[in-house]
């Protein structure tokens, strides 16, 4: 995924700054655990994110445990301990990075796209045990990357269609219930990802125009010249579309555990995001260059 999910952290209460990091780590060594430290190079803060939804629905929050890593190998740091949620989100994580690879060599040309078969290559292994743990999530994600790439070999010049094919891959990550709860969190999940896109696309504009790799916001709005400014406007409401039925899911929902902390997110931290890349601002990892620090 793209880190663009992340709390606004000077709105966050300490304790629940805490708890953020905690996932995060508690992530990274789930991650490393169940398939090696290859894929933690990867993990990003929408998976934390995915992590705390996914567990929202629990009831205490358990003590975190203190673990050392890679990142802080002399001084132990606080984590949370690997639960359900936790050892869900690692499995997706391994899923949607190595997709993201897949994309990659399509997408991606010369030493890029050399970089990205290499990748595929490092982590088949880990997504075969990902896979084999969650082989109906795989196949939706399959199946919703097959037709955004058909849509982007097509030159596709529907913003909706190709973020359509986007988010049906996020939304796999939920896994199927048959409640109401499963429904309301593929609605989540489904504008979480057009969300994503989007913005991704708005991100990338003057790379993709450089590159001359495909991206929807430059067909849509016919642009040859990387600059948002003329058209700011209805892309600010489409994505704030998908904010608030994110905003309405996350009310239907009815979370009990870190309720306070995903609605930071959610509420004020991706509208953040979707300002800071609008205006040209936005900074990978708040600016920080610290492996997931906030």
């Amino acid at each position: 995924m793209f880190g663009f999910i992340r709390p606004v952290k000077p709105e966050l209460r300490v304790r629940e700054a805490d708890r953020f990091q905690q996932v995060y780590c508690g992530l990274c060594h789930a991650i490393r655990a169940r398939y090696g430290r290859f894929y933690t190079l990867f993990l990003s803060y929408d998976m934390t994110f995915f992590a705390l939804v996914a567990g929202c629905g629990q009831g205490e929050t358990p003590p975190p445990c203190k673990k050392r890593c890679d990142a802080s190998p002399v001084r132990k740091k606080a984590c949370a301990e690997a639960d359900g949620a936790i050892e869900l989100a690692a499995d997706v994580s391994v899923l949607l990075t190595y997709h993201k690879f897949r994309d990659s060599v399509q997408d991606d040309r010369g030493a890029k796209r050399l970089l990205a078969r290499s990748l595929c290559r490092l982590g088949r292994n880990g997504y075969e045990r990902a896979r084999a743990r969650l082989p109906e999530a795989d196949a939706e994600m399959v199946f919703a990357l097959s037709d955004l790439q058909a849509l982007e070999a097509q030159n596709c010049d529907s913003m909706d269609r190709a973020a359509d094919a986007s988010a049906r891959l996020t939304a796999a990550v939920v896994q199927k219930t048959g409640d109401a709860r499963e429904r309301i969190l593929r609605q989540m999940f489904y504008h979480i990802g057009r969300w994503l896109y989007l913005l991704d696309a708005c991100a990338d504009l003057a790379d993709d125009l450089e590159s001359g790799n495909y991206n929807p916001v430059a067909r849509r709005y016919g642009l040859s010249e990387p600059t948002l400014s003329q058209i700011r406007e209805p892309l600010e409401r489409t994505l704030e579309r998908s904010l608030v039925d994110v905003c309405t899911a996350f009310d239907l929902l009815d979370a009990q555990r870190d309720a306070d902390l995903i609605r930071n997110i959610i509420f004020l931290g991706m509208p953040l995001a979707t300002r800071q890349v609008l205006d040209g601002t936005y900074q990978t990892n708040g600016g920080w260059g610290k492996h997931g620090s906030l």
